[in-house]
């Protein structure tokens, strides 16, 4: 009971002290705990794959398309929806090659319209275990990726949106990978 009222008074501190009262700020209310995992492949500079076979796109960023020859939204490597995505998916994959071991966190939501897990992914250090870079910040700070927001109005992935924003606003002002190239 009093574990109960703890929670409940922590709700209503972390709502209350919310400005924007759109967005309720939920307390250890994600879908799932956290866990550790083994990097398979990957895909492009917002998505791999597990060992295992699951796949997990990387919550709150949106990295540029991979361009391939008959890609239905890039009609070159050039264009805007491709720009940069050869270079964001190199360095995710410098940054976790396969046989990297990475801890991911997850936020309201567990699956995407894709069925593809949502995860927010820590990299770690394989000697401690310790971890070393919170990957999704990292490639937004790099102007790998810019921030993903489409679900914030319905409450969605909100736990580092604040960071992720402020991470994408940095790279901006610093002219960083694709706001130098792209925009």
């Amino acid at each position: 009971m009093l574990k109960d009222m703890r929670q409940l008074l922590l709700f209503l501190l972390a709502f209350t002290a919310c400005g924007d009262r759109s967005i309720p700020i939920l307390v250890n209310n994600w879908c799932d705990t956290p866990r550790e995992e083994t990097v398979a492949e990957i895909i492009d500079g917002d998505t791999l794959v597990l060992e295992g076979g699951e796949t997990i796109r990387i919550l709150g960023i949106d990295a540029p398309e991979r361009y391939y020859s008959g890609h239905p939204d890039c009609a070159s490597a050039e264009s805007s929806t491709c720009c940069y995505g050869e270079e964001s998916s190199l360095a995710l994959l410098e940054i976790i090659p396969p046989g990297a071991r990475i801890r991911l966190e997850f936020d309201l939501e567990c699956k995407g319209i894709y069925d593809r897990t949502l995860a927010y992914l820590f990299l770690l250090n394989e000697d401690t275990g310790a971890e070393e870079i919170f990957l999704n910040a990292w490639l937004i700070e790099e102007g790998l990726a810019k921030v993903y927001n489409q679900d914030v109005g319905q409450a969605k992935d909100i736990r580092y949106l604040q960071r992720f924003q402020e991470a994408q606003t940095q790279a901006q002002s610093q002219q960083k990978g694709l706001w130098e190239l792209c925009f």
